[in-house]
């Protein structure tokens, strides 16, 4: 079972500054019974500078700037906060044994992000570059790990540990080098940067 609820709200100003603010909440049964919901709150703000009433360049056709920052999550299995049992057979009979071992405890996995980045065109938009840098930090991350043998139990256990840090670089060029009437050819090329660290 799942229940949440989302909010957002946008406000433009003059046709070229845009702000938005959301959120959303969440409760899922996946969760533990000893961790409540989850909010994952945003905000983004977005100029588009070429559409401004003073702006007027000739090699600069289009200029849009952006930045966000907001969370977001990841929920555990339907079934990964329960302890369950299969079956086993050994020389002494039937029997069951730990399957899943459960834990009461879990959350979801949190990710906590932001970006800016720009858009250029350039001749009246036949040449366009653009460019998003991006920071993620997720926490409560989502794991199999191993346990002590000597408790008894042998399975992984599904837990929240640890936190992973990421960062990158996203770029991407565009060419229109023909444009006619019955054909047209464009080229483009991207590149992306990425680092993380658990």
């Amino acid at each position: 079972m799942n229940t949440g609820a989302f909010a957002q709200e946008q406000i433009g100003f003059n046709d070229y500054a845009y702000f938005t603010v959301g959120g959303r909440w969440d409760k899922n049964s996946a969760f533990g019974e000893n961790t409540g919901g989850a909010f994952y709150p945003k905000v983004s703000l977005s100029l588009v500078m070429s559409d401004m009433p003073a702006w007027n360049s000739s090699l600069l056709s289009t200029l849009r700037l952006r930045g966000a920052l907001g969370k977001s999550g990841l929920q555990p299995g339907a079934f990964d906060k329960f302890q369950t049992y299969q079956s086993g057979t050994t020389t002494l009979g039937a029997g069951l044994i730990p399957a899943n071992l459960g834990n009461e405890d879990l959350a979801p996995e949190k990710s906590t992000e932001f970006e800016f980045g720009a858009a250029m065109g350039f001749f009246d938009n036949i040449m366009g570059i653009e460019a998003t840098y991006w920071n993620r930090k997720t926490i409560d991350a989502l794991v199999q790990m191993q346990f002590p043998v000597s408790g008894g139990f042998t399975n992984l256990q599904l837990i929240n540990i640890g936190e992973l840090h990421g960062q990158g670089l996203e770029l991407k060029f565009d060419w229109l080098t023909m444009d006619r009437e019955n054909i047209s050819v464009s080229m483009f090329a991207t590149g992306s940067y990425i680092k993380e660290e658990i």
